[in-house]
């Protein structure tokens, strides 16, 4: 894990003992996009100058009877921490609204599939130029890209993989699939799994795919998390990323070896 999610999870622990339900994540997302929108603001609640007591005070004056008491709680215990900038706490409560969803699908039994769908929307995005040009397009509102998701999503997915799709559209800093790349870690640690990244020339099925992942759990010795993304360029077979090991079993990956044993 880098130093800055490192620095990020601090928070973890506590927000994991506060019920951060849907509408607690919403107002916590909403007070992230003011204090985006509010530098000064922001640089107060993170003062290093200032003491806990103080910066506590501030939040608490600011949001109370305005957010819902698990919303303020979290930012409360946010505000009360260390961070090194303004931004730093910006993201941490909204890794805290992004970990509430999450939580609140496994405790439904929907993390899996919560999973599935987020993986799946990034794929379709990846697979169309023209969609990830439209979701990056700063030039469109974001009530624009959202409703462009809403299009292709609603009435197809849970509540929550909505709520987190709407969210990465309000990524400033990442694209909607690197946004939602980021959601997958965030499941992948609360469901205590690895991350493994496939990629094929063609879908698998079921079978191959559950054989797959088998292989993989038998390797590391624990649950492991399949994100695939299609690239016919790899001409058969697949290659497998697993933190820091790579499994190549393409024909492309063999024709390279080959050129380089001849060169």
């Amino acid at each position: 894990m880098k130093s800055h999610d490192v620095a990020l999870s601090s928070s973890d622990t506590v927000a994991d003992a506060i019920s951060v339900d849907e509408h607690a994540a919403a107002e916590l997302f909403a007070v992230v996009d003011l204090l985006e929108e509010q530098p000064p603001l922001r640089r107060s609640l993170s003062d290093p100058s200032a003491t806990v007591t103080d910066r506590q005070a501030l939040a608490r004056r600011l949001l109370e009877g305005r957010v819902s008491p698990p919303a303020l709680h979290v930012i409360a215990e946010i505000t009360g921490q260390a961070w090194p900038s303004g931004e730093t706490l910006v993201a941490a409560i909204e890794r805290q609204g992004i970990r509430g969803l999450l939580r609140t699908a496994r405790e439904a039994g929907e993390l899996e599939r919560v999973q599935e769908e987020l993986n799946q929307f990034a794929g379709t995005i990846d697979g169309s130029p023209e969609l990830a040009d439209a979701l990056r397009n700063r030039g469109r509102s974001l009530a624009d890209r959202r409703a462009l998701i809403a299009r292709l999503l609603s009435g197809k997915v849970t509540g929550i993989t909505m709520a987190l799709a709407n969210r990465a559209a309000a990524a400033r800093n990442r694209t909607v699939v690197l946004t939602l790349g980021h959601h997958l870690e965030l499941a992948a640690e609360l469901a205590q799994e690895r991350i493994a990244r496939v990629v094929v020339a063609r879908p698998l099925d079921a079978a191959r795919t559950q054989r797959l992942r088998s292989a993989l759990e038998a390797q590391v010795g624990g649950r492991v998390f399949l994100q695939f993304e299609v690239d016919p360029a790899v001409l058969g077979g697949m290659s497998v990323t697993l933190g820091s090991d790579v499994f190549e079993s393409t024909i492309a990956a063999r024709l390279d070896d080959v050129r380089r044993q001849l060169n």
